[in-house]
């Protein structure tokens, strides 16, 4: 029983393990759980794409309230030496139907970087968060498009500036309402596609003070040389 128990704990933890994804685009490194309802991402030069296929809130004849609420974390490290991470933007789709005086829907979540190498103030590791949402949502009786965006700038925070390394959160919220029980009303929305684009910008690299002595030690030289010409 005990080693049966054993083997089950161990395919689990395996699973577990299998569902972290890493992918590679021209400068950077994405790691990230595919077992998420966001589903497998595609990279496209800096930036990653995910079209999840089963990211919806829907509420009938008035249910009520229904929500869909995840978050993706996605661990973004920089592979290209001599650059870093200035900016990030993030772009969501989907579409959304309306019927009923008492149907509504929302969307609304926060993009979030925190920084795996660097600290602004005494301790707390480098943080920059921002709010987001489609809206306002009205339109009724027929499936209309939604979209909603957010950045964050570490060049904002002069702590921060630039990193090389960082976990990124993409918290999302859908809510489908409806309020009347008339038969027929009926609030849906789904989220269909979600990017995270990327903005790096060159490291000043510092000279070795090495090398300001061995062009100082030239400079002299050659003056003694042109002296004793």
């Amino acid at each position: 029983m005990i080693k049966i128990l054993g083997f089950a704990l161990l395919c689990a933890c395996l699973s577990v393990q299998a569902a972290t994804v890493t992918v590679t685009g021209d400068d950077v490194q994405f790691t990230y759980d595919d077992a998420s309802v966001f589903g497998t991402a595609s990279v496209v030069g800096n930036s990653i794409f995910f079209l999840p296929t089963n990211f919806k809130a829907e509420s009938l004849n008035g249910a009520g309230a229904a929500t869909a609420n995840t978050t993706l974390q996605i661990r973004i490290e920089v592979i290209t030496d001599g650059f870093a991470l200035r900016e990030l933007r993030m772009l969501e789709q989907g579409d959304y139907l309306l019927n009923g005086t008492g149907a509504s829907v929302q969307q609304s979540g926060q993009l979030a970087v925190t920084s795996l190498t660097q600290t602004c103030g005494a301790f707390f590791p480098c943080r920059s968060t921002a709010l987001f949402g489609a809206g306002p949502l009205t339109a009724h009786g027929a499936l209309t498009e939604w979209s909603a965006d957010a950045a964050i700038d570490l060049g904002h925070d002069p702590e921060w500036g630039s990193d090389t390394w960082v976990d990124l959160q993409l918290e999302n919220l859908l809510t489908a309402t409806t309020l009347n029980s008339a038969l027929g009303e009926q609030a849906f929305i789904e989220k269909k596609f979600a990017a995270i684009g990327l903005l790096l910008e060159p490291i000043a690299i510092p000279v070795p003070a090495a090398f300001w002595l061995f062009g100082s030690a030239l400079a002299w030289l050659t003056l003694r040389r042109r002296a004793y010409s």
